[in-house]
């Protein structure tokens, strides 16, 4: 494989946020459609399995989200904009329009590509205001290096992300962004607050269906792509107490707003305005929040280890031992040195040592699952602390005791 085959092998998610500007095709939006239309399409499918009712009702909700991102935009006095994760929709667009500065952060898989796209359709000027990076948000120095040349407060602006992690990604990722809010100063907009609540919301309201189909339809498919139970997740399956709780433990003071005070209209409505305005009264009932870092003594941060591989074979056994993280960044190198030496040699057995692994992310944990269903026998030695723990979680039959 590839190095971008590692990184789709790693990174499934980035599926569904091709899947997004699909949908979002259909609203006629001119910008969409000019990034629409240099998608590469091919791993998007043919057809998609929901039914119709339900696949108008999550387009719909995601205009809603994408009108409240151009809103946030518009208002926040901030002159940086960071978009995370930016997916492949066109914001930066309107951000360079605003003649703010931009930063698109997402996996490298995504940024790779609407990059490309992007920059084929901003003028001279518009470019120097526009960057992409791809980030691993669990890992510090790749957001703080994204921003490097960023000079003023920041408005980081988050959509349809924090419901992918789990609690041991989530803190990591809040963590951050608290770090780079305490840094630069400006706030950070999520509608992650309520998003289950929000999808069955706009389906109670399209189609008179009080029941939680929708947020289960798109639970399951986001699970499925991302070959993860979300369903567990805080941002996905908590209660807005609790999410709330969770933020102000990391450190962020939470201010709420209604969620329709950040929207005027939803376009594809405009031909119904009945039911616009029934949806933009329903939302009256979605609390959206903007956060700021408290004045608190910042934690004392450990340094991470320097990312290394270790690799020997010998009599049809691979070992491995990795120090530092693996991670969004990290995984697919990993993955492609395991295959250059599956090329050389040929093992069935594969040990992995993880006494200096440091840290493991969900994309970490992809790679390691990918080994093991590549092999007969896998297992893993000298885990401790939090990485034992996940590694507990993932591989209980592999993790020597």
């Amino acid at each position: 494989m590839n190095q971008e085959e590692m990184l789709k092998k790693v990174n499934p998610t980035y599926l569904s946020a091709k899947g997004v500007l699909s949908l979002l095709s259909k609203t006629g939006n001119s910008d969409i459609m000019c990034f629409y239309n240099d998608l590469d399409k091919e791993a998007l499918g043919k057809s998609s399995t929901l039914e119709p009712a339900i696949i108008r009702s999550w387009r719909i909700s995601l205009e809603a989200r994408y009108n409240f991102w151009t809103a946030i935009t518009e208002e926040t006095d901030c002159k940086i904009i960071v978009d995370l994760p930016c997916g492949y929709l066109p914001q930066c667009l309107k951000a360079a329009r605003l003649n703010k500065k931009y930063y698109g952060l997402d996996l490298p898989i995504v940024t790779e590509e609407v990059s490309r796209i992007a920059f084929k359709h901003l003028d001279g000027r518009q470019k120097n205001l526009v960057q992409y990076h791809g980030v691993d948000a669990t890992n510090y120095d790749s957001l703080r290096n994204a921003l490097k040349d960023a000079q003023g407060k920041i408005c980081i602006i988050t959509d349809g992300f924090l419901g992918y992690f789990n609690l041991h990604d989530l803190k990591a990722i809040c963590e951050n962004i608290y770090r780079l809010l305490r840094e630069f100063g400006g706030h950070w907009y999520t509608s992650d607050s309520q998003f289950p609540e929000l999808m069955e919301l706009t389906h109670a309201v399209i189609t008179g269906d009080e029941s939680e189909e929708i947020s289960v339809a798109i639970s399951l498919g986001a699970s499925r792509i991302a070959d993860s139970n979300l369903s567990d997740h805080l941002f996905m399956g908590g209660t807005l107490e609790e999410r709330r709780k969770f933020m102000e433990e990391c450190g962020f003071s939470v201010k709420s707003f209604r969620y329709s005070d950040k929207l005027r209209v939803i376009p594809s409505l405009k031909e119904n305005p009945a039911l616009m305005e029934k949806l933009l009264s329903a939302y009256n009932g979605i609390e959206e929040w903007v956060l700021t870092a408290k004045e608190t003594p910042a934690a004392e941060k450990t340094p991470d280890i320097p990312f290394a591989q270790e690799f020997s074979s010998a009599g049809g056994v691979l070992s491995i031992r990795i120090s530092g993280r693996l991670d969004t960044i990290t995984a697919p190198e990993f993955l492609q040195k395991v295959e250059e030496l599956r090329a050389k040699n040929s093992f069935t057995e594969i040990k992995f040592d993880a006494a200096n692994l440091s840290y493991i992310s969900y994309a970490g944990v992809r790679a390691l699952q990918i080994l093991q269903e590549s092999c007969s026998s896998f297992r893993i030695s000298s885990a401790s602390g939090e990485v034992r723990k996940i590694l507990t979680e993932n591989f209980p039959a592999a993790l020597e005791q």
